[in-house]
């Protein structure tokens, strides 16, 4: 079963991030004039994405995969050095910024960037699946795979994502996952736990009323809130998919955020086959997730950490 997991959670990121994809930057109603209502993989309307495609989101998720497999521990050294190879046009300023600062010389330590946005929660899910039996191994290392490129409230948020991922890998019901978040979260940043209590209390909400509470933008502040809220709020995978791929703003983020939880939570086996054979990469990730999931078994026999 939990290979399984392994499998839904970076199909159901990758797949999240490709659905969202064509929405990202718009507002809510812009979504509606524009697509109606996103229910399948579409082009990106700047040209440069086509249906199936996924975004720098899943690039770096998956480059952080290759450095844990690569190293078979955390080296943020070589993290950084990967990261270099980023091909997406899609890469966020604070990653960009980041990767200026390495490009120049600077130490992995001192590149990453004080900000609010998401991109180092975007790229932490391999950790919360190889450490999930510590969740002190996930805090800890989801700070440090951050810090590469973000630093302040962004590696918090880094934090929240993988530790929601790690109890839901460990089936932990709802409540018991937003408690043990809300719980770490808030030595770090009260308004970050505030927001995903507020996530929590909004479960049943009409998508309308929940963007107009949380926010849909590139903060942690907002995203990682709305992409929790949705996949409380959601019993299947598809469900997940098409309502967090409708919310605009960060929508690629959102979705895959939501969707990797969801992904995890139900298993490969609840992804429509449809969208995983026409997802750009499918076999690679599964190939991946089999090897994180032979790595975790390693690490928590004590092979190595």
């Amino acid at each position: 079963m939990m290979l399984k997991k392994f499998r839904g959670a970076l199909l159901g990121f990758a797949i999240g991030d490709a659905l969202g994809m064509p929405a990202e930057g718009l507002k809510l109603d812009e979504v509606r004039k524009m697509f109606g209502r996103i229910d399948d993989f579409l082009d990106s309307p700047l040209g440069d994405l086509k249906a199936g495609e996924w975004t720098d989101d899943t690039e770096q998720m998956l480059i952080l995969a290759e450095s844990l497999l690569s190293k078979r521990y955390l080296d943020p050294a070589d993290l950084s050095r990967r990261l270099l190879n980023l091909k997406s046009n899609r890469i966020g300023w604070t990653t960009r910024r980041a990767l200026e600062k390495l490009k120049l010389g600077a130490h992995w330590f001192e590149a990453g960037v004080e900000s609010d946005s998401c991109g180092a929660s975007l790229r932490v899910l391999p950790i919360s699946l190889v450490y999930s039996f510590n969740l002190d191994l996930v805090e800890k290392y989801a700070m440090i795979s951050a810090s590469v490129t973000h630093r302040g409230s962004s590696a918090v948020g880094a934090i929240a994502y993988a530790l929601a991922v790690a109890c839901v890998v460990n089936n932990f019901s709802h409540d018991e996952t937003i408690e043990e978040v809300i719980g770490r979260v808030r030595r770090y940043d009260e308004l970050l736990a505030d927001k995903i209590s507020l996530a929590y209390d909004l479960v049943g909400e009409d998508v309308e009323t929940v963007v107009d509470r949380i926010g849909n933008s590139i903060s942690i502040y907002d995203c990682i809130p709305l992409a929790f809220n949705i996949f409380l709020s959601t019993e299947s995978f598809k469900d997940c998919a098409v309502k967090s791929a409708n919310v605009g703003g960060d929508s690629d983020s959102i979705c895959a955020m939501a969707c990797g939880l969801k992904g995890c939570e139900l298993g490969v086996d609840a992804i429509p086959k449809g969208w995983i054979v026409r997802l750009k990469d499918h076999e690679y990730i599964v190939e991946i997730a089999d090897r994180l999931y032979d790595l975790r078994l390693i690490v928590e026999s004590g092979g190595e950490i």
